[in-house]
C-alpha cells in the first residue's frame, strides 16, 4: 500500500486550478478609464454608493433599490481612485457587474 501524499501536495492542484480561473475573472472585472463602473458601498449610511459617486464627481447611471450598488461614470482619469477615497468598498467594470448581478440585483 502506498502512503498518502502530504496535505500540501494534495492542495497544490486545486489551488493551482482556482488561481488559473481567478486571474481572467479579475482582469475582466478591472475598471477601465472612461468606462462606466459599478460602485459597491459598505452601507447605505450617508447616502450609500450614490453619495460616494457624487463626492467623486461621477455621473449616476443606475442604482440598486438598497443604494449599496450604483453604476456611475466620469471623464476624470483618476475616477476609480476618487471612488475608493470617498469610501467605496469595491469598484469593478459595470458590464461585468451587470452580467454577474443581474439575477440578484435590479440595476
Amino acid at each position: 500500500m502506498s502512503p498518502r501524499p502530504a496535505l500540501s501536495t494534495r492542495l497544490l492542484l486545486p489551488l493551482t486550478v482556482l488561481t488559473c480561473l481567478a486571474i481572467p475573472i479579475v482582469a475582466a472585472a478591472a475598471p477601465r478609464a472612461g468606462q462606466p463602473v459599478a460602485v459597491f458601498a459598505w452601507s447605505t449610511d450617508a447616502g450609500g454608493a450614490a453619495a460616494i459617486a457624487a463626492r467623486s464627481d461621477g455621473e449616476l447611471r443606475s442604482a440598486s433599490r438598497s443604494n449599496r450598488i450604483v453604476i456611475a461614470s466620469s471623464t476624470h482619469p483618476d475616477f476609480v481612485t476618487r471612488l475608493y477615497g470617498a469610501g467605496a468598498l469595491l469598484v469593478i467594470d459595470a458590464t461585468m457587474a451587470a452580467a454577474c448581478l443581474s439575477l440578484f440585483v435590479s440595476l
